[in-house]
Parts: structure tokens; C-alpha cells; sequence
């Protein structure tokens, strides 16, 4: 019996090598020209003008830009072809004024930032005060986990979206220098103290049951005090 010889596919092969070697080379100078033509270099931009948009490393000036604008939650860059770069930027949302060694708004989370003069309004934020000796060396873009904080803007986040104490509750100061004795004021000059914050949802419910018997006039109210079983009021 006849062995049969195997013939080596050379010309398969040699087909296989060049079709590689040509793609290849077509990426090879098509990221060329992309990364060095004229055509896409960055024009009438502040932060990367004359900069070829391939060349940008988006994710990395994204996170330095986060550093700087620390008001901004979060900061997205996108190529536009042929030679634009445009960015996107959310916000923080401030939920509080937060008085330490300075002042600083704070966000739901417990980020600190400051509001680019662009961004400040003339809307009546809370003020936290009380908790410069807990918080001793704050940093603008920086999260604070402290538990006293994070349950007054709970607090106040809750509040702002009950539609009945919302209406006739409107926090201006929230003082924590006692985490034991937490006392709001109010705009209509009434005082609620809280006593130890713990849990907003079972304080909104008391206030709730007793703005139902004091509206529609909260001025007429001295101090709320429910650091006891029962709550009580003062009327002026």
C-alpha cells in the first residue's frame, strides 16, 4: 500500500500572512493619521485646544476635572468627530450649609463642596452648625461618614419631600452640639428639639400627627419638644 504525501498548504499560508500584514499596516497608519492629522485637533476649547482628541486620555481628565469642581457629582467627556471634545457635568445638589472651620455646602451623600459663583442662588439652604469638633479638618470634595450628620440630612432630605411638613416646616438652623439634645429652628421662629437624632422616619410621623391640630399658623407655636414619650407644645 501507497503512502500518500501530505502537501504543505504554503499557498494558503502565504494568503493567511499577507491579508494579516496588510491589515496591519492599514491600522498601523490609519492610527497614524488619526493621531497626528490637523483635521482632528481640538479647536475653540478652553481645556484642550490644539490637542488631537485621540490622544486625550478622556477617563483620566475626567477624574482630574472631578478634583478641581468638586460641586460637580460627576463629570463625563465625549469625543465628537472631527475636533470636538464636549463635557458633560452633573451637579451636586447642595442639601445643607455646613458651618465647620469654614463654610461648606453638603450634598445628601455627605460630600462637601463649594458652589462655583455661577452656581450659587439665593435659595435658603439649612445651616448645620455644632459639629466643627467632630469634623476638625474639612476638605471640599471629601465624603463624611459622621453618624450625626448623616441622620440630619436624612432628616432634612425626608422632610423636603413630605408634602404636608414641607409645607409649613421650613428649617433654618440645625444645631448638633449636643448629638443628645439636636434642636432645629424653624423660619416661623418655632424651636423643635428632637433630643438624640435617630430615626427621622418615627420623628416626621410625631410632627406630622401634631401639624395636623397646629396649622395652618406655625407662628403661634413657641417650641416643639419631643425628647419625651409624649410630645409637647408651647404655644406662645
Amino acid at each position: 500500500m501507497k503512502k500518500r504525501k501530505l502537501k504543505f498548504p504554503f499557498k494558503i499560508i502565504s494568503i493567511i500572512i499577507l491579508s494579516l500584514t496588510a491589515v496591519f499596516l492599514l491600522v498601523f497608519f490609519s492610527c497614524r493619521y488619526l493621531t497626528t492629522s490637523d483635521y482632528f485637533e481640538v479647536k475653540d476649547s478652553v481645556y484642550f485646544s490644539g490637542r488631537n482628541i485621540f490622544k486625550i486620555n478622556l477617563r483620566q481628565e475626567a477624574q482630574k476635572m472631578s478634583r478641581v469642581y468638586s460641586d460637580y457629582k460627576k463629570i463625563v467627556l465625549r469625543r465628537v468627530l472631527p475636533d470636538r471634545i464636549v463635557i458633560d457635568f452633573q451637579p451636586r445638589q447642595a442639601v445643607a450649609l455646613l458651618r465647620l472651620s469654614d463654610d461648606f455646602y453638603v450634598d445628601r451623600e455627605g460630600v462637601l463642596f463649594r458652589l462655583s459663583r455661577q452656581r450659587q442662588s439665593n435659595s435658603q439652604l439649612p445651616l448645620i452648625i455644632g459639629l466643627g469638633a467632630r469634623i476638625p479638618n474639612p476638605r471640599s470634595g471629601a465624603k463624611y461618614n459622621e453618624e450625626s450628620l448623616q441622620a440630619i440630612l436624612e432628616f432634612i432630605n425626608d422632610l423636603k419631600e413630605d408634602k404636608v411638613l414641607s409645607e409649613y416646616i421650613k428649617i433654618q438652623q440645625a444645631d448638633l452640639t449636643n448629638i443628645n439634645d439636636v434642636i432645629l429652628f424653624t423660619s416661623a421662629g418655632c424651636k423643635i428639639n428632637l433630643g438624640a437624632i435617630g430615626s427621622p422616619d418615627k420623628d416626621l410621623s410625631i410632627l406630622r400627627r401634631l401639624i395636623s391640630d397646629i396649622k395652618p399658623d406655625l407662628t403661634t407655636v413657641e417650641y416643639i419638644d419631643l425628647r419625651f414619650r409624649e410630645p409637647v407644645v408651647k404655644y406662645r
